[in-house]
């Protein structure tokens, strides 16, 4: 019976083995199979499956087994430290609060969204999903009062997006060749000449829209590279910091704010049982993460992200 059970043990380990071995080498090389896109948001629970490899060959006295696996493990949990490990340059410059939120086909609460603009102090406000009729509850609940300056492209179901902030936005334009319509302005802070983005990448639902997820990935990357001083890309980019194709984008010299401020893994959809984060902000690497946290909105099916950030 004791050789039954370590021989189970065996094979139970290595199976978990190969299954973590493989979904990390999905996350590192960042395949676009629709079925790995989906599973690789998983993948800061594979050092889960990783450890019970190693209970599981140490109960069978496997040294090989057991060594493997503590080496799997090392590597599988090691990515994901740096996601608790606040970093970035030493700033004094200017503060700025952002906030990024998808309103769910203009469904979420314009009045809760407005009040989060207000108690949080916010300077720059994306949203995403943005449709005519949301930009009138957002007006009508008085967001123009306390961000007065705006650039929107507002359209029907998802495709709208939109800036709003309490500096003049200059230079508004729609970004083409997206498979949503991100939005981009210019605007100045105590003296400092920031490029801000609203972005909303296509959903990877289905083998042609992750193609196309993949493409706006890489085509906001390229056109972030074009930018002169300061950039900050807030919105619902449809990837994790697992995804190979979202941490290409925040690469230097660029960086995803969360990573900077230490914030941990934490998720933004669904709102109502998050698994995976999928809303960010992303700065010049030059700019300092204060503080990075999930905020609910009402009627919204994200969970919107509050970002503190302090200008160089």
């Amino acid at each position: 019976m004791r050789r039954f059970a370590s021989s189970a043990a065996l094979v139970i380990g290595w199976a978990l083995l190969a299954g973590v071995a493989g979904m990390f080498l999905v996350r590192q090389v960042g395949v676009t199979e629709i079925t790995f896109v989906a599973f690789v948001v998983g993948a800061p629970y594979l050092g889960v499956a990783a450890i019970v490899a190693v209970i599981l060959f140490a109960a069978a006295r496997s040294r090989i087994g057991s060594a493997v696996a503590v080496l799997i493990t090392v590597a599988v949990v090691g990515v994901q430290v740096p996601m608790f490990l606040a970093d970035g340059p030493d700033n004094t410059g200017p503060q700025l609060s952002v906030l990024t939120v998808n309103v769910a086909h203009g469904d979420a609460d314009a009045a809760s969204i407005v009040d989060a603009v207000r108690s949080n102090d916010v300077d720059i406000l994306a949203v995403q999903e943005l449709t005519p009729e949301e930009v009138d509850d957002l007006q009508a609940a008085g967001i123009d009062d306390l961000l007065p300056f705006a650039f929107t492209a507002a359209l029907p179901v998802a495709d709208g997006t939109g800036l709003w902030s309490r500096t003049p936005l200059t230079d508004g334009i729609r970004l083409d060749n997206f498979g949503f319509v991100p939005v981009q302005a210019k605007t100045t802070v105590d003296g400092q000449d920031l490029t801000v983005v609203s972005f909303h990448a296509m959903s990877p639902a289905t083998p042609r829209h992750t193609t196309e997820w993949a493409a706006d990935l890489a085509r906001m990357r390229s056109i972030m590279e074009t930018y002169q001083g300061t950039v900050l890309v807030a919105g619902d980019f449809n990837a994790t910091n697992d995804h190979r194709q979202f941490r290409t984008l925040a690469s230097s010299p660029f960086s995803d704010a969360a990573a900077g401020a230490g914030a941990g893994l934490f998720r933004t959809f669904p709102s109502e049982r998050p698994l995976a984060r999928l809303d960010h902000v992303v700065t010049s690497e030059n700019v300092r993460a204060r503080s990075v946290e999930p905020l609910p909105i009402p009627d919204s099916d994200h969970l919107a992200v509050l970002a503190q950030l302090q200008l160089p």
